[in-house]
């Protein structure tokens, strides 16, 4: 599911907000005052809600991070103090190849209580423009101006983000990687000292599940041709080595059958039966090894003739022809016999 509910969407406040500056080296590095979002506080919550989906996350034991946050809630005073060792700590995580910007950390409050946002905004350059009148034609002049250090509304400016609510019996972690949706950058996760809840194998596997059973429910929609191999197509899927971006999660579900309509109820249930897994918004690389290598194929006629044929047979012994309507079988015959039901009672 979503990392926050639309009830908390919509109720979601800034409480206390700071940014830092960071960079790949020292000399980029700048500690700033708390700020009052006060009227850009819209612009803010918008890139907070930006990311309420992404990969979920647990903190390891004793995690820097998680203890400066929890001093956080327990006393707000602390808060410029910790944003810095926050601040601090993550820049010494950066390597040599990361872009200058500015890392936001933001207490937030809902209807279901407290969270923290942390946010890597990259400086992008821009270049605004204006006029002034007194052209030689007559008609308004332009002027130009660049500008380095912007926060912009352009998602792939936020390159990294997690939002992170502590709790008495388990903390809620959701991060985001522009750069790196599926396996977010690993200075990253050594900042937050934290783990994904489950393996790229456990998401693997669930995705298949859900995918079949929604399959099974919708198949009087879903392509015929589809439908007939349809354990063989999700094996192949898994085996690709592909991946699936959790913010358009419905394109796995196309490549198994084809184009559906964002409207179709097959693509409704199975963005439900993903939020009733918890991987709303999860990105990862699907695994080989996640789903073991098919040992036999199944073949049904229309006639209700039933084969079940050990994939590693060769077609010189079970050769089947869809097109043709044909299965050839050349191998020695070793019963041939009739079915009796002895289960029931006889007719008199």
């Amino acid at each position: 599911m979503s990392f926050l509910s639309d009830t908390d969407l919509e109720s979601l406040r800034i409480e206390q907000s700071v940014f830092h500056i960071v960079g790949p080296g020292e000399e980029y590095f700048q500690l700033l005052t708390a700020f009052d979002a006060g009227r850009h506080a819209p612009f803010f919550l918008g890139r907070v809600k930006s990311v309420n989906g992404g990969n979920r996350y647990e903190f390891l034991q004793d995690a820097p991070v998680r203890k400066q946050l929890a001093r956080i809630s327990r006393d707000k005073t602390t808060f410029q103090e910790e944003s810095e060792k926050l601040a601090t700590a993550f820049n010494g995580a950066h390597g040599g190849s990361t872009a200058v910007g500015a890392f936001l950390i933001f207490v937030l409050s809902c209807t279901s209580g407290r969270l923290f946002a942390l946010l890597k905004f990259e400086d992008e350059k821009v270049l605004s423009y204006d006029y002034e009148v007194g052209g030689r034609s007559g008609k308004p002049k332009p002027t130009f101006g660049e500008i380095e250090r912007t926060f912009v509304q352009n998602r792939n400016a936020l390159q990294k983000a997690a939002l992170i609510r502590l709790g008495k019996e388990r903390d809620e972690i959701c991060v985001v990687d522009r750069q790196n949706p599926q396996r977010p950058a690993a200075y990253f996760e050594q900042f937050l000292l934290a783990r994904r809840q489950r393996t790229e194998e456990e998401l693997t596997k669930t995705i298949i599940d859900v995918t079949r059973n929604v399959a099974q429910k919708h198949k009087a929609m879903l392509p015929p041709e589809a439908m007939k191999n349809l354990a063989q197509r999700l094996y192949d899927a898994s085996q690709s080595g592909g991946s699936v971006d959790g913010e358009n999660a419905e394109n796995w579900l196309k490549s198994i059958f084809g184009p559906l309509p964002d409207d179709s109820p097959v693509v409704k249930d199975f963005k439900a039966g993903l939020k009733r897994e918890g991987m709303t918004g999860e990105s990862f690389v699907l695994q080989k090894n996640a789903i073991q290598a098919p040992k036999n194929r199944r073949v049904e006629t229309a006639s209700g003739i039933k084969l079940t044929i050990p994939v590693g047979l060769t077609s010189s012994v079970v050769l089947v022809n869809r097109d043709k309507g044909e299965i050839i079988i050349k191998d020695q015959i070793t019963l041939d016999d009739y079915e009796l039901n002895t289960s029931g009672r006889s007719r008199s």
